[in-house]
Parts: structure tokens; sequence; C-alpha cells
């Protein structure tokens, strides 16, 4: 990076530098006046402890320990050089050490950092949880995480290519690139975050959770208990006063979202659940899936074409017309429904996006469990 100082005839380029050749140490400056002015860099963090080594058969200590609004704690490492050699494995092992750090451990360290103003623990805990926006100590809500942030002159590719590694894993570890320069008298010192980018920051914490997400579903799996569920989407062309009416359960928007009907066999007990609504009701399959325009249907006045009878008549013939958005129906026999204003929903439930599956989520035997008391089900 090349930065100028503007002047009024010309710009002046500023010299690069390194802190060592400015004489400037780790802990004696660079630690002392970064600490001083963290919030400038990191505006969500709390500085409760310097040098912290607060464990046994250790020397070890934390350049600076924090905590961030979420009371996570956050290792702060400095390293002044042009690599940050091993920065990550020093960073993660002090990270496993205050891992199990409580609330009163945490003050008592903050109390000892407040000792020259003479605040005393009264003044550490209140502090913290002024910071925390909490009105007494939630031990539960403590140090659930650590997250790491690096401050070094250059990052070698081999760190990070380790730290990106981690990050994807799911440790997070935040790094700031210290340039220095020097311009007459003056030191002037820029703070980077390199990693990760401000431009994908968002996007790298939602493919995070996502990741975490499925990797927590695909660890908790279950043999398939027999139970079926479907997933009676809310559409113009879709009416669940006639499916109950008529018997069926359907879907469509083309062969993606329709395959999975042939999964259903006949007998097979199927759950029904709809999107934002909730279970709406359980049913056995009567039949094979029917491609909308041939389903007939029952009524006083002898069996019909669904098509001439339904109260979305127009939408589905609309959606005939274009073939491969057509709907499918599957006869069934209703042993309970309830109108969407009943419908059970509930924290925890099972729900997916598949019109039908024969889920394997662990908490799928439980959401059956549940929906038979709901439903006054007995096997």
């Amino acid at each position: 990076m090349t930065i100028f100082e503007f002047g009024q005839a010309r710009m002046t380029q500023l010299v690069p530098t390194s802190l060592a050749a400015e004489t400037v140490q780790e802990r004696r400056d660079l630690q002392r006046l970064l600490r001083s002015s963290l919030r400038e860099i990191l505006p969500d963090v709390l500085v409760i402890a310097e040098e912290f080594g607060d464990w046994e058969e250790s020397r070890r200590r934390i350049d600076l320990l924090a905590l961030d609004r979420q009371a996570n704690l956050v290792v702060i490492e400095l390293k002044r050089g042009d690599t940050g050699a091993h920065m990550e494995l020093q960073a993660i092992r002090y990270a496993a050490m205050v891992s199990k750090m409580t609330f009163e451990e945490a003050a008592n360290a903050f109390e000892h950092y407040l000792g020259p103003i003479g605040e005393g623990q009264a003044g550490a805990h209140a502090r913290i949880l002024e910071f925390l926006r909490w009105s007494e100590p939630q031990e539960d809500e403590f140090a659930q995480d650590v997250k790491i942030v690096l401050f070094s002159e250059d990052f070698s590719r081999e760190l990070t290519s380790s730290i990106l590694w981690l990050n994807e894993k799911g440790l997070e570890i935040t790094c700031f690139r210290m340039s220095a320069y020097r311009h007459v008298d003056r030191l002037l010192v820029d703070f980077q975050k390199i990693i990760p980018l401000k431009e994908a920051e968002e996007y790298q914490i939602k493919v995070r959770n996502k990741q975490q997400v499925e990797s927590l579903q695909r660890r908790d799996r279950v043999p398939w208990n027999g139970e079926f569920y479907a997933n009676f989407g809310v559409s113009p062309s879709r009416s669940w006063s006639d499916a109950r009416q008529y018997g069926f359960i359907s879907a469509g928007g083309g062969e993606w979202f329709t395959r999975t009907l042939n999964l259903l066999g006949k007998g097979g007990r199927v759950w029904v659940n709809r999107p934002s609504i909730g279970y709406v009701g359980v049913c056995e399959v009567a039949g094979v899936p029917v491609v909308g325009s041939d389903f007939k249907v029952d009524t006083s006045s002898g069996t019909r074409p669904y098509y001439d009878v339904s109260e979305v008549s127009q939408y589905l013939k609309e959606l005939q017309a274009e073939g491969a958005t057509e709907e499918w129906f599957v006869p069934v026999r209703w042993i309970r429904t309830v109108d969407e204003d009943h419908a059970v929903r509930e924290s925890g439930l099972f729900g997916n996006q598949n019109s039908v599956a024969k889920p394997t989520a662990g908490n799928w035997p439980t959401t059956v469990d549940r929906l038979k008391v709901a439903f006054d089900v007995t096997d």
C-alpha cells in the first residue's frame, strides 16, 4: 500500500518503515498503545486483563484478554515482525486455556487489571455487567465461545491459509495487518483488517452458520421410523379446504417438486405440514400420484374431474396450459385434520421444503410423538 500526504502544491509519499526499525517494542510500546486505543479498532470489546496467565504449569501469557458484547471471550495477540509466525497456534492454546472461565473469574481478572484505578471487585462486576447490558451475572450465557484477534506487521501465506481453514471449521479468527510509515518526525501506523475482508464478512458469517447447521444435522441422524412427512405448500393453486373435503395432498411447480410424491406407498402414514402455518393433518396414502388433469374426486353428484369442482380451478387450468408446472395429486384417507387456525406449530418440530420426505433427522421421531398427542392418534 502506498500512502500520500496531500499538500498545497503536491502529494508527498510516506516512507514505509518497520516497528523494529523504529525501535518500537512489543510489550512496552505496541501493546500499551494498542490497549489504550483498542476501542477505536474493535469498538465492541472490553479489555479485562493484560499479560493474563492465571493457570498452573504454564508460563504463557495472553497479551490482552477481552470480552465482546455477546459475552464471548476474546484472545488478542500482537506480533512485531513480518510473518506472525505460529501466532494462530499460540492463540488457539490460549483460547483453550481460558475457554472454561466463569463470570467470577473474569471479574477477578478485571479487578486485578483495574488495580491502579482502585475500583475493587464491586467496580469490576459493575463495569462488566454494564458492558454486557446485564442486570446480574448469567453464568449459562457467559463465555460460550472464545474468539481470536491477531495483530501483526504481516502474515505469511502459510499462516493465512491456516487461519482461513480454521475459520471455515467454525473458529472465529480476525487478523489485522499493521503497516508503519515515517513522515518527518512522526510515526504513523495503519491497521487494516485482512481476515475476514469486510466486503465478504457478512457472506462468510452466513456461510459458516449454514455449514454449522448442516454439520449438526448430518451428525444428528437416526433410522427412518416409517412415518412420512409431506409439505402442503401455500399457493393460489392449492386449497387446504379442498384437500380435506376430497382427500388428497398435492405438489407442483415442476419435476423437482413433484418427484418425491413417488416415495409414498399405499397405506403409508403421512404427517402434513403447511410452511409458516404448522401441521394440519395426518392421513394414509390411498393411491398413486396422478397429474391434475386426470385427477378425479367423489362428489355428491358422482365422480368428477377435480379441475371442474375445485375452488381454485382457474389457477389449476392455467398451470395445465403450461405443462411442466401442472399440479400432481395423491389420494389419501384422512385420519385427522384441523383448519389452519388450529395448526400445530411448536418450537423444535421437524420441517423442510421437500414435498414428501422420509426424514432421518434426530427431531423427527420426537416430532411424530408430539403430533400423535396433538392429533389424538394411537398406534
